[in-house]
């Protein structure tokens, strides 16, 4: 089947455009030249994707440096797997590769790359709605290349692997099928199923490295369809390679349905320090909600997370839980509450109004957020023009003044300096 035509309805023009241009300096140097991958597949299901992978059957170096030059843009080889990445001025990044094998020496394992021709391209692939090729050469562009029958899995909506030690060589590849099957609303064919439990069962993904399993796991949640995937490595009994303990509970269900709706806060001003909410952050604390912090630290660990989400999701968990409770007190007045909130980081804080069990600890919260970065009426400058000599003290009155902002019982500055003045000797 051809789809030029399709190419030419569906496409941006200055993608379609491209692609000519591209079969164009295949067609100088006589290589055969072809867009392959995620790329093809959702051309087909009418889906916008500009990840363009070209695959060559020819010398990529020399291939991406002429490309680039006639582009203008800034080419990066990478030699050990015969690719290279082409960045145009525009920012779009075009990754050339050459049609190769892949070899796995063991389950998880980086592959050895040999050369090859398009069809051992498109095999060494994952699956079959990822294995079609386009071809840009003049002659056949838009041609599709499809030995393995990735065109009818799409229509048939069915997620299936190429060969039977496709989740054995690359178990990465247990986490995409999943999120291919619930972005798309497919299914896995019945003996893909039953070859991923079976490369569960014998543990094929404690051979990979926590650098790998971050990225998936990280891919997952940022999926639109995020939650029904992780309701599906539920199931498959995956979530224990993040940590043993965790499971998907009624609560954190409960937690992760809040965290889905938190597009209608995201316009609203009303964040510190122009923070906004990492959903990808909250949505790991949510998982991580039934770990103690102990156990919520190893699996920070196990997902080799920055310091930064480590800190907060550790603090989501006794820190939280201290401030939730001493912010209950009715009669709390707003310098406790900020006080109180004011060691957690930001993130665990927007954690802590998903966690919150009623409306006012959530309005103390966004109140605290507000009034974080309120500009204090009295300065150090404004200290050392009244005469206070510099030191230690400058923190400790500077502070004092700041709360009695906060609990209005200084509304000006020439009240601040009054309330010092009687409050401090000189």
């Amino acid at each position: 089947m051809n789809y030029n035509n399709i190419m030419l309805e569906r496409l941006p023009k200055r993608i379609y455009n491209l692609l000519k241009s591209i079969g164009k300096i295949g067609d100088e140097a006589e290589y055969n030249t072809f867009v392959v991958g995620g790329f093809v597949r959702d051309l087909i299901l009418d889906r916008e994707n500009l990840d363009i992978d070209i695959v060559i059957e020819g010398n990529e170096e020399y291939f991406a440096k002429v490309f680039a030059k006639a582009k203008r843009g800034k080419v990066k080889i990478h030699e050990q797997f015969n690719t290279a990445v082409v960045t145009l001025p525009n920012g779009l990044k075009i990754d050339i590769a050459l049609a190769r094998t892949e070899t796995y020496e063991r389950p998880g394992a980086l592959p050895t790359v040999d050369l090859g021709s398009i069809d051992d391209d498109l095999e060494r692939r994952d699956f079959t709605i990822n294995a079609m090729a386009i071809r840009l050469n003049e002659n056949g562009f838009g041609d599709l290349i499809d030995p393995l029958h990735g065109e009818s899995d799409l229509e048939k909506g069915i997620i299936r692997v190429i060969h039977d030690k496709s989740f054995q060589d690359d178990p990465t590849r247990i986490f995409r099928a999943i999120r291919y099957e619930q972005r798309y609303g497919f299914r896995l064919d019945k003996h893909t199923e039953k070859l991923l439990k079976i490369a569960v069962k014998n543990d094929f993904l404690s051979t990979i490295t926590k650098q790998r399993l971050r990225n998936e796991i990280l891919l997952i949640l940022n999926e639109e369809n995020f939650f029904e995937m992780i309701d599906r490595m539920n199931q498959f009994d995956l979530l224990k390679y993040i940590h043993p303990k965790i499971s998907l509970s009624l609560k954190i269900t409960n937690l992760l349905i809040k965290i889905i709706g938190l597009s209608l806060f995201q316009s609203v001003p009303l964040l510190t320090d122009n923070a906004s909410f990492d959903t990808t952050l909250l949505k790991l604390m949510a998982i991580f909600d039934g770990l103690n912090e102990k156990d919520a630290k190893e699996a920070s660990e196990n997902l080799a997370l920055t310091k930064e989400y480590t800190e907060a999701i550790t603090a989501s968990k006794t820190k939280l839980s201290n401030a939730l409770k001493a912010i209950s007190d009715e009669s709390i007045m707003p310098s406790e509450i900020y006080k109180a909130l004011n060691d957690l980081p930001v993130q665990t804080l927007f954690f802590g109004i998903f966690k919150a069990s009623d409306r006012d600890t959530i309005l103390k919260i966004l109140t605290y957020l507000l009034v974080k970065s309120e500009k204090p009426l009295i300065t150090g400058k404004d200290l050392k023009e009244l005469g206070y000599p510099e030191g230690s003290q400058y923190g400790e009155i500077l502070e004092d003044v700041f709360y009695a902002q906060l609990d209005e019982k200084v509304i000006t500055k020439q009240e601040a300096i009054e309330y010092i003045q009687q409050k401090y000797k000189k």
